[in-house]
């Protein structure tokens, strides 16, 4: 159910009409109107627009949260990736690019890798020294890259101060979901292409994308909007 929808539902329910909703929220009766067919261009931005749904739930005697986080969700920018998004709020300061990793350069460093245990093993079986040629290859295989493929995007949230708020969405604009998340619970939501996250209070949401720790994306009661995909975090840097 879209924003206009939800907002139609709940006037309807308190058995108001458009003109009685206005006079009582003091909100012109056209903005009413265009809210409830989706059309958020005359309540002055989307600011107004949040303030607007607000006052008529409250007026209306309904929960403003649900309807907020449809509000947010059906008007995600598509058009930024994550460090933008975490830029444009002041939860990071800007970093380098770093260049999506190269599974034809990780395939020679792990042919080199042969070749130094098909090397160490002829040392070690014409040396003394096979205890301490042993101990190094070991060393090597060790410390050596670890490539892990990742099919599609997992994020993760947790809550971990206070409550908050999120709507997610997938690339097909389906929402996987749209509510709150308290401290200690834990959503998981995947996708094969592209997760776009609301997130109202981003002081209380750790983040896990594709098995790695973003930490908190942002401030306590700050509102940020974020776009992963399979490779977000080496496209995105």
């Amino acid at each position: 159910m879209s924003v206009g929808a939800s907002l139609t539902e709940v006037r309807k329910t308190a058995s108001l009409s458009t003109g009685e909703l206005s006079k009582r929220t003091r909100i012109p009766e056209s903005v009413i109107e265009d809210l409830e067919r989706d059309n958020f261009t005359t309540s002055g931005g989307p600011a107004y627009a949040r303030g607007h749904i607000r006052n008529i739930a409250r007026v209306c005697g309904a929960d403003a949260d649900p309807i907020l986080s449809k509000f947010d969700s059906q008007t995600i920018p598509l058009n930024k990736s994550i460090r933008e998004l975490l830029n444009d709020t002041n939860a990071t300061t800007a970093k380098k690019v770093r260049k999506p990793i190269s599974w034809k350069g990780l395939t020679g460093v792990a042919a080199g890798v042969v070749a130094l245990f098909v090397f160490g093993g002829a040392l070690i079986s014409t040396s003394n020294n096979n205890d301490v040629l042993s101990e190094e290859t070991t060393q090597v295989v060790e410390s050596g890259p670890v490539a892990k493929k990742v099919d599609g995007v997992e994020v993760i949230l947790k809550g971990v101060n206070g409550l908050s708020w999120v709507a997610v969405n997938d690339s097909s604009g389906a929402t996987q979901y749209s509510g709150r998340i308290r401290q200690g619970e834990q959503m998981t939501f995947s996708d094969d292409q592209l997760l776009y996250l609301v997130i109202g209070n981003a002081g209380a949401i750790q983040l896990i994308v594709n098995g790695e720790n973003l930490g908190i994306p942002g401030k306590v009661g700050e509102v940020v909007r974020l776009e992963f995909g399979p490779q977000a975090l080496s496209n995105q840097g």
